[in-house]
């Protein structure tokens, strides 16, 4: 029995010794796929939330871009990107937002520009900037986001007029047209006499 134990000390030895050897091995193997590390953050422009703190949201360059890391926004909100003193802007910049966090993003800067969000897809997305929007001598870009706005039609239906009085002015100021012809056994305009006007005479007799 004592044989039989020290056996299986043996046997368990061995195997931690054998895998602690493949692990060290495994990393000399040349299809070993070492983890990528993440980009690294860095401080380009000045970001500024809308009650004048200062915004936390990372940058990273990929390539010539600079790219304003908004993944983690959603609802209504605004930050301004302000480019430090004695630097220039990048060539191309970019915010990286999550699908479907908001519905558009808005940037105000030499021009508007607005750039819809996809709800599809679960990576983040980057959304490249037009270079129109900033020129070398911009002092800042406005970024904001929020659900796409709902434009209301305001105009108002025009309503049947039905009955117009003959006296009532049309839309145009001219007024509307009279009919000329009296109505049966209504006085003509030449028997209207004005107020305080002299009526006619009869002519006298011949003769007298």
């Amino acid at each position: 029995m004592f044989a039989a134990m020290k056996l299986r000390l043996v046997l368990i030895a061995t195997a931690c010794v054998t895998l602690t050897a493949c692990s060290s091995m495994s990393k000399l193997w040349p299809f070993h796929h070492k983890a990528k590390p993440g980009p690294e953050a860095v401080h380009e422009l000045n970001l500024v939330n809308a009650d004048g703190s200062a915004a936390t949201y990372p940058q990273y360059w990929q390539r010539n871009t600079l790219v304003l890391d908004l993944s983690g926004i959603g609802g209504e909100g605004s930050v301004a990107a302000r480019l430090p003193d004695e630097s220039t802007w990048p060539v191309r910049v970019a915010v990286r937002v999550r699908p479907g966090s908001v519905d558009q993003i808005e940037v105000q800067g030499e021009e508007r520009n607005v750039l819809p969000v996809s709800r599809d897809g679960t990576k983040d997305i980057d959304l490249t900037l037009a270079t129109s929007v900033y020129t070398p001598k911009t002092a800042a870009i406005y970024i904001s986001w929020g659900p796409m706005p709902v434009f209301v039609d305001t105009s108002v239906p025009v309503a049947d007029p039905g009955f117009v009085s003959p006296t009532q002015l049309p839309p145009g100021g001219a007024p509307a047209p009279i009919d000329s012809a009296p109505a049966e056994g209504a006085p003509s305009a030449s028997d209207i006499i004005p107020p305080g006007a002299v009526p006619p005479q009869p002519s006298p007799p011949p003769g007298n």
